[in-house]
């Protein structure tokens, strides 16, 4: 019964969190505000999650994990490189920043004020470093993977997105458009995106 009752207190912080991030972001919600909407005691707060960056990743972190997969299995049923190539970034790029209303912010926020207390951890960013550079490998010609392989490119990507994700927040009508969606494709290719 006990297990429950933890797996139920432990879904309705998550739930709280979920919902102040969205509406006042990372940085203006507070621990005890996420207790009083998860109905406990802040110090209750503490049981299940170390820090509030914590209770953030056990939000993002499935939910990016989710979308990677997803990408990935879209990515199965395009037989085109071109378009496979084409479709990372749109995801990445486009639908990332405007999930939820730029939601994913809060993690921009997160680490812009996360501190060595925070237990502040890249084990995402690795991962999806690891996943973009095998979704751009799978989609470049042979000829065109030492641009990919062995380089910060995957990296790139992802600050990429981080930066679309401030710019979404900032300016909610501008998004990546398909001009530099093609631009870096053609480079990354070198070919033109629609000829193939």
């Amino acid at each position: 019964m006990s297990q429950v009752k933890k797996e139920e207190i432990h879904s309705a912080i998550l739930a709280s969190a979920f919902k102040l991030f969205k509406a006042n972001g990372y940085s203006s919600t507070t621990v005890p505000m996420i207790a009083r909407g998860a109905g406990i005691s802040p110090p209750n707060v503490y049981s299940y999650f170390s820090s509030k960056l914590q209770i953030l990743y056990a939000i993002h972190d499935p939910w990016m994990r989710a979308r990677f997969a997803a990408l990935d299995q879209e990515l199965r049923g395009r037989r085109a490189p071109a378009r496979r190539l084409r479709r990372i970034f749109e995801v990445l790029w486009r639908e990332v920043p405007a999930h939820e209303e730029g939601f994913a912010n809060n993690v921009i926020q997160a680490i812009s004020t996360a501190t060595p207390s925070d237990e502040y951890r890249t084990g995402l960013i690795g991962w999806m470093e690891q996943e973009i550079e095998r979704m751009l490998l799978d989609a470049l010609p042979a000829e065109r993977h030492a641009l990919v392989r062995g380089t910060d490119l995957p990296h790139m990507v992802v600050m990429a997105m981080d930066g679309y994700i401030m710019y979404r927040h900032t300016v909610p009508e501008r998004t990546c458009g398909d001009a530099t969606i093609d631009a870096f494709c053609r480079m990354l290719s070198g070919a033109d995106p629609a000829s193939r």
